[in-house]
């Protein structure tokens, strides 16, 4: 299930960036006359945009729903990706560093082999680090910082084939409860990194796409990677 749910979000999520990608050139292109390159220092930005997440080394024990406490199988590794809307407010310290506050909030789910629907509930992150400019149109930038975070999990029961003492058995199934914990994580804090490319449309407004890590559950190994695109304002 999950190998054809993966192909389809990425599919979405990148034809979304294109659109937007696309439609940014043509509106720098029909602007006239050459676009004017502001100072960065001290400039302050808003920007708000959709995030892609993708978890990655879920383990799924489940156990028998009449005996939840007995782990009878399990799954590992599972991915899953859900969505996001994500804001952001921040600061150019200098020409070229910059430091930020962001704020993510999930809005699509995932359903990892059927059984453990998953979900960003909120994630708070302070970033800072470098921008340079690449050409007239594009800069790269690359930040560390920490995220605060919380997932929610919802359970659902399954029929499956089960092998037994007399041979395979259909047996009704759910994620263990004793084993998953409600928030999914086991931390509520992490590093976090992220890569980026600026496209400028003009003075004030920017596209930006982005690639990184939100989080690594230091207690379950969960990995959330994230990728990006956003509108931003800087005044």
């Amino acid at each position: 299930m999950m190998c054809r749910l993966v192909p389809k979000a990425s599919l979405l999520f990148l034809l979304l960036s294109l659109i937007l990608f696309t439609t940014a050139s043509n509106a720098n292109e029909n602007r006239q006359g050459p676009i004017k390159i502001p100072a960065k220092k001290d400039r302050t930005y808003v920007s708000g945009g959709l995030v892609l997440n993708e978890f990655r080394s879920v383990a799924l024990p489940f156990a028998a729903t009449d005996n939840p406490t007995v782990v009878i199988g399990g799954n590992f590794p599972l991915t899953g990706q859900t969505y996001a809307l994500m804001a952001s407010y921040g600061t150019y310290i200098t020409e070229n560093f910059k430091t930020e506050l962001r704020y993510a909030t999930g809005i699509k789910s995932d359903t990892l082999d059927e059984m453990l629907e998953v979900n960003i509930n909120y994630a708070f992150n302070w970033y800072i680090g470098g921008t340079l400019p690449v050409t007239d149109n594009f800069s790269a930038y690359a930040l560390i910082g920490v995220s605060f975070y919380d997932a929610d999990v919802t359970r659902h029961e399954v029929t499956r084939k089960i092998p037994g003492s007399i041979g395979t058995e259909e047996v009704n199934i759910q994620p263990s409860p004793t084993e998953i914990e409600e928030d999914l994580f086991g931390t509520k804090f992490s590093m976090s990194w992220m890569l980026g490319i600026d496209y400028k449309l003009d003075e004030s407004w920017y596209l930006a796409f982005e690639y990184g890590r939100l989080l690594k559950d230091t207690d379950t190994n969960i990995k959330v990677y994230q990728a990006g695109v956003q509108l931003r304002y800087e005044f």
